[in-house]
């Protein structure tokens, strides 16, 4: 845009900027300055900005320069500024405040000097969207989960453990299913009990929740509890999960247990879980792995996609058989999902 020196590289950064409304101005300063290219001494005000994007703040830094009948009211805060354009001599842009008024001056152009994330602007925002929907009696399930996206880049805060944590017994059905799919983010005593109990829960996804959160953060003591929802379990996608989770908790001892219950099982799906689960207690049939590639079942074939990328990552040695067999699988694949699968593993794989 005329008259903005840096416009290209803010529509770089910040693609939704239109150069005529910005958020709050936070800082500035008011100095004379001889800029390039002749070195003409000019008024300039440079500020700092809050701008919003995706659920996170920015500290967005412009310098007004040639500025003129300045006016500025210190008793009231800066809020929402306007930039209209303004073509009297050498003049090109009118600023102003259009919230409170407390700002007012022309210049001859402004310059983009940089942006960055302003962290706790960013959790401040996420803070004051979660407190609004806790006090909904029908939250927005998309708005719940854009939120809790926001709140898990600061999980290591103690106020976003806390939030998280009561999540997972609210009183409203969604804000508690969605809390139990952020539970995996927590490192805490208090999630993993949340986990333990919520493997006894009706609900089969409520179960899934807690198998993935205890796959990451359990511990040996849980295998019996993993290995009784293998064996148990009425839903075969809980068994699946249960036993990918008794290989990342269990060792050598429970390969014979788990062996036996593959031999029992019936449902391909929890059989792709234990063939996992022995994987990663280092009993591995890849072979099995490559014919549930063509199983008739399009859900077996993405999870055996999905661990193959995982075998693969830890052992270069299979690496290029994996990547053939996955290619080859990809070029006969019809099903959408499937096909998807396999171009994310092989993304992953090439990377």
């Amino acid at each position: 845009m005329k008259h903005w020196d840096g416009w290209e590289e803010i529509r770089e950064v910040l693609p939704s900027f239109d150069g005529v409304y910005l958020d709050t101005m936070s800082k500035f300063s008011y100095e004379v300055l001889e800029l390039p290219p002749y070195y003409d001494s000019k008024a300039c005000l440079t500020a700092v900005f809050l701008y919003s994007v995706d659920g996170k703040m920015y500290d967005l830094m412009l310098r007004f320069i040639g500025i003129s009948s300045l006016k500025m009211d210190m008793d009231v805060g800066f809020g929402d500024i306007q930039i209209s354009p303004e073509q009297i001599e050498d003049i090109q842009f009118y600023v102003k405040d259009y919230e409170h008024g407390s700002v007012s001056f022309y210049c001859e152009a402004i310059s983009y000097l940089g942006v960055e994330e302003n962290t706790e602007e960013s959790l401040k925002l996420a803070l004051q969207k979660w407190r609004k929907l806790e006090r909904m009696v029908e939250p927005d399930w998309q708005e719940v989960t854009e939120t809790l996206d926001m709140l898990v880049d600061f999980v290591d805060r103690p106020v976003v453990t806390e939030i998280l944590l009561r999540s997972v017994v609210h009183e409203n059905k969604g804000i508690r299913d969605s809390g139990y799919e952020y539970l995996w983010y927590l490192d805490d005593s208090r999630a993993f009990e949340l986990a333990c109990t919520g493997l006894k829960s009706e609900d089969a996804l409520r179960r899934i929740n807690c198998l993935e959160y205890l796959a990451k953060w359990g511990e040996a003591e849980i295998v019996p509890q993993l290995l009784d929802r293998v064996e148990n379990d009425d839903d075969e996608l809980v068994r699946c999960y249960a036993a990918e989770a008794v290989g990342h908790n269990a060792e050598a001892e429970a390969i014979p247990v788990l062996q036996r219950l593959l031999l029992q099982e019936q449902d391909d799906v929890a059989k792709i879980g234990m063939l996992y689960g022995l994987a990663l207690l280092g009993y591995r049939e890849l072979d099995s792995f490559f014919e549930n590639l063509q199983n008739d079942y399009y859900i077996v074939r993405i999870r055996a996609a999905l661990y193959l990328t995982e075998i693969a990552r830890d052992d270069a040695t299979v690496l290029p058989s994996i990547v053939d067999k996955l290619k080859l699988c990809r070029e006969l694949e019809e099903t959408v999902a499937v096909r998807e699968a396999l171009d994310y593993a092989l993304d992953e794989l090439a990377n």
